[in-house]
């Protein structure tokens, strides 16, 4: 659902190409986890909660912020649809490792959501990772969204995660292309 700018305090939602509704509510450690609605959890309270919080009926989104180690919960990966990586400033970079272990080591194939301070011509970079979809408040951003404007990088040094549908790029093995959407 394509949707227009919004009140100061709501975060606009990018994914699939489109502003959408963001249907989960990021809730706090110390406030009360409502009963029925989406929820996004921190992992330090999915570990101090795991048995009641594994009740609910209602979905459940993980936070992981950088700095967070994860390791002793890969298991549980599946019972979350959605995974929020932090980024508290636009040059810290950990939100791309952590989206691209999640993906290739870990094997999630749930939403992974960017939350917080980044620019527009990190988006290209982030969506190779893994990441598919971003929170913004930023102005810039939300205005290069609307314009379905962000900077296209055509020639890659890394690979991206197997979603990508990335070829190898002839004899420069060295370098890779994004490969052909059909």
């Amino acid at each position: 659902m394509t949707t227009g700018r919004r009140a100061s305090n709501f975060m606009p939602l990018w994914k699939s190409g489109a502003f959408i509704t963001d249907n989960w509510q990021v809730v706090a450690d110390d406030q009360p986890v409502p009963a029925d609605a989406p929820v996004v959890l921190s992992l330090k309270r999915w570990r101090a909660e795991r048995e009641t919080l594994g009740q609910r009926n209602a979905p459940i989104g993980l936070q992981i912020d950088p700095g967070n180690d994860w390791h002793d919960i890969v298991a549980d990966l599946p019972r979350f649809p959605l995974i929020v990586v932090t980024i508290p400033k636009y040059a810290d970079g950990r939100a791309f490792s952590i989206a691209r272990l999640l993906r290739e080591r870990d094997g999630y194939r749930g939403e992974i959501r960017a939350s917080g301070n980044y620019i527009i011509d990190q988006v290209p970079f982030m969506a190779r990772v893994g990441i598919d979809a971003f929170l913004t408040t930023d102005p810039l951003v939300i205005a290069a969204f609307e314009k379905h404007e962000w900077p296209e990088v055509p020639h890659y040094l890394q690979p991206a995660w197997p979603g990508d549908g990335e070829v190898p790029a002839g004899t420069r093995p060295w370098i890779r292309q994004r490969g052909a959407k059909e």
